[in-house]
């Protein structure tokens, strides 16, 4: 029978991604509403510390390394997690990296990477979490997903493609869960103060680097990732729109309006939503290269 989400009190949740960003954010504050948690992360000590910030709510708190990209990892957290606790009530899927840049660049083994961290992540959390939640007819899955995963508008490829796949599976599962008590709900995040880009790989020309430098152009980046964060929103305010969107058991859960309006251009107006794809993406182009121009680099030579 499912349960009620709107009283998070004494429920469980299991997070990944939980070091940092988003999935910090998320454990303070479903700590703070009296969820006991299980929190997962390969950043260990970061995790500890996460940790330890969210005991001062008073709830059960445990944390474990888990490389989401490795199916033996979940299968040890999740036979962990049932021997502290009997039920899952909340799974959030939040764990994510991104490689992007230039995509002649891009190599499989890169693609395949964002796909085994931002896909095949979700995939392993169903195979190792929901037969349980199938057989207590109850629970409720939370895939972190992204605003690109709905509008392309600009980004790296390979995670735009991973997170496009994890809004369909989420999508699917909605419709086919929901008759065994289960609710899932997908987070399409806009600009939000995490460290993905920080800690983003992005391809240059072989060219680019070898009169640059990989460390120069690293730093130019930076400063760039730096620039585009200026207005984005912290992650504690987009939590409490997130958790408020998971108490009303939402499929989609928003963080700003703007993705709303331009999903309604692709289904009032394709046309123009195709003119909207293009310019955006040029935007961003011409953005890049006239931040590169700023520090006396030309990026368009560099480029086919």
């Amino acid at each position: 029978m499912r349960k009620d989400m709107k009283n998070l009190k004494n429920k469980t949740c299991f997070i990944t991604g939980a070091a940092s960003g988003i999935g910090k954010a998320f454990s303070l504050a479903l700590a703070e509403e009296g969820m006991n948690l299980y929190i997962t992360d390969i950043d260990i000590q970061n995790l500890k510390l996460t940790k330890k910030e969210a005991e001062k709510f008073g709830t059960n708190i445990y944390e474990a390394k888990c490389d989401v990209a490795d199916i033996n990892d979940w299968e040890r957290s999740a036979s962990d997690f049932y021997s502290k606790f009997n039920t899952l009530d909340l799974l959030i899927n939040n764990a994510g990296i991104a490689i992007g840049g230039d995509l002649l660049a891009l190599t499989l083994q890169e693609w395949q990477k964002v796909m085994n961290v931002n896909l095949w992540s979700v995939i392993y959390s169903l195979k190792t979490f929901l037969p349980k939640l199938i057989e207590r007819r109850s629970g409720h899955i939370v895939n972190v997903a992204s605003g690109a995963g709905i509008v392309p508008s600009a980004g790296p490829l390979p995670y735009i493609t991973s997170k496009f796949a994890v809004i369909g599976l989420s999508e699917a599962l909605f419709g086919q869960l929901n008759s065994y008590g289960i609710n899932v709900s997908v987070i399409t995040p806009s600009y939000i103060k995490t460290n993905i880009y920080q800690k983003a790989k992005i391809k240059y020309p072989q060219k680019l680097i070898n009169e640059i430098g990989m460390e120069r152009l690293d730093e130019i980046s930076a400063s760039l990732l730096k620039k585009m964060g200026q207005n984005a929103v912290s992650p504690e305010r987009a939590v409490k729109k997130y958790i408020k969107g998971i108490k009303n058991d939402q499929l989609y859960i928003y963080d700003s309006k703007a993705i709303l309006r331009v999903l309604s251009l692709k289904g009032n107006n394709p046309q123009q939503y195709e003119t909207f794809l293009q310019n955006s993406f040029k935007q961003n182009e011409d953005m890049i290269k006239n931040h590169f121009l700023e520090f006396g680099i030309d990026i368009d030579t560099y480029y086919y």
